[in-house]
């Protein structure tokens, strides 16, 4: 049996998100002197405010940079609407901002031409970007590289998580935080151990038979949160919605049902008695909650009360990089998911790699 396993194809989407611990190491190699003359340019004139524009997956890392940026830097982050440019033509003043746009194929004409807008009033201009010629990389005035090669599968994985190692490599090198630059380091090996297949086991079963969950988690996890929700819908087909663990008490948390199960991301931060607490309030209700959460922050006697199923994650380097770990050991398990419930996760229905919006 276990030689037959073996021999099983991967799809195209876990091969690609298996590729990510190598591809790191080459991208922080690479764009180091490009970060560094970026950071140069910034200090001597800092920005005001921030602004982001992204799309899918790609929007999901720029709530990534909203919150590294304000915690980290104590710079206030917007998430733009690129309609408000290109449909409403309005006039916004950003001078002396910080504009980061945010894309692997680089081509969609509402996000390119936000962000010419913005370069022409005196913003600084940023496109990290998979494809390093596209007319969005032509636009901005640093180019940033995912560094993630050729990406076939339209669910995005390998772009998606090197977009959040190319911020948190930015976000170290202006806050001068050598000690993220040192754990930074380590994720390639981190993330080896994170794609072991046994850490997400249980869930294909419980996932296999749903239409719809939530995935929760605070702070740097909600944008982990927002990408493996649109994953679950773009190719299992499962209706997931992402909530802050501090919003879903508002209001959401009426629907939580007996016997469903609820994913639930940790990491080691203030915001981790929270996820813990909920959690728990979660099984109390009947429900299945599944923690994803750094090993070493759980001890053997607390497993029956936190959770249903406890996801143990490689131990954690340090908050801003433990959603990169959880996403990782994600992404091969929703592959499987998807073609366990009979869909191709390489080519989900109705939608293309590049989507063009205007």
């Amino acid at each position: 049996m276990k030689a037959k396993n073996n021999m099983i194809k991967l799809s195209v989407m876990e091969k690609e998100a298996r590729e990510v611990p190598e591809l790191i190491t080459k991208q922080l190699e690479l764009n180091q002197p490009k970060l560094e003359a970026l950071c140069k340019r910034l200090q001597q004139n800092l920005p005001l405010f921030a602004i982001t524009i992204g799309r899918g997956s790609s929007d999901n890392a720029c709530t990534y940079a909203k919150y590294l940026l304000e915690t980290q830097l104590g710079l206030v982050t917007a998430s733009a609407a690129p309609s408000v440019v290109t449909v409403y033509k309005a006039n916004l003043a950003l001078k002396n901002a910080l504009v980061i746009a945010i894309s692997q194929s680089g081509k969609s004409p509402d996000i390119c031409k936000m962000l010419e807008m913005a370069r022409e009033t005196g913003a600084v201009t940023v496109a990290i970007v998979n494809h390093t010629d596209s007319p969005l990389a032509k636009a901005a005035e640093f180019v940033i590289p995912i560094c993630a090669g050729e990406e076939k599968s339209v669910a995005a994985t390998k772009s998606y998580i090197l977009s959040l190692s190319a911020l948190a490599h930015f976000t170290a090198i202006f806050s001068k935080n050598t000690q993220l630059l040192l754990e930074l380091s380590k994720l390639p090996k981190c993330l080896c151990m994170a794609l072991s297949d046994h850490r997400f086991a249980s869930a294909l079963t419980e996932f296999k038979n749903i239409n719809r969950t939530f995935v929760i988690a605070r702070g740097f996890g909600f944008p982990i949160a927002e990408e493996a929700a649109l994953k679950f819908k773009e190719t299992a087909s499962i209706q997931a919605e992402a909530f802050s663990a501090a919003e879903i008490m508002h209001g959401p948390f009426t629907l939580v049902k007996k016997n469903h199960p609820y994913l639930l991301f940790a990491q080691n931060d203030v915001t981790l008695n929270g996820i813990l607490d909920l959690s728990k309030r979660i099984k109390k209700l009947g429900g299945k909650p599944f923690l994803v959460i750094p090993e070493s922050l759980i001890k053997k006697e607390e497993l029956a009360s936190l959770a249903t199923f406890i996801i143990p994650l490689p131990e954690s380097l340090d908050p801003i990089l433990d959603p990169i770990v959880a996403i990782q050991a994600f992404y091969p398990m929703v592959a499987k998911l998807a073609v366990a419930r009979g869909f191709n996760p390489d080519a989900p229905e109705n939608l293309n790699k590049v989507t063009e919006t205007f």
